[in-house]
């Protein structure tokens, strides 16, 4: 029931997917759908899909 906290350690922008943030989900949940906001610049956006080691979650 804690709120979603992911320290980014990287963004990658790929062509023809788009911009990836990738980090490590310490509390919360994250699920495809959700609207997030990144700190501390306050950009908001959807999650669009979640993975690990190249596999959907």
């Amino acid at each position: 029931d804690k709120p979603l906290r992911l320290p980014l350690q990287d963004v990658y922008k790929i062509g023809g997917i788009g911009t990836v943030p990738v980090g490590r989900v310490e509390t919360g949940i994250i699920k495809p759908g959700m609207v997030v906001t990144f700190a501390p610049n306050m950009l908001t956006t959807e999650v669009k899909s979640v993975e690990m080691h190249h596999e959907s979650l």
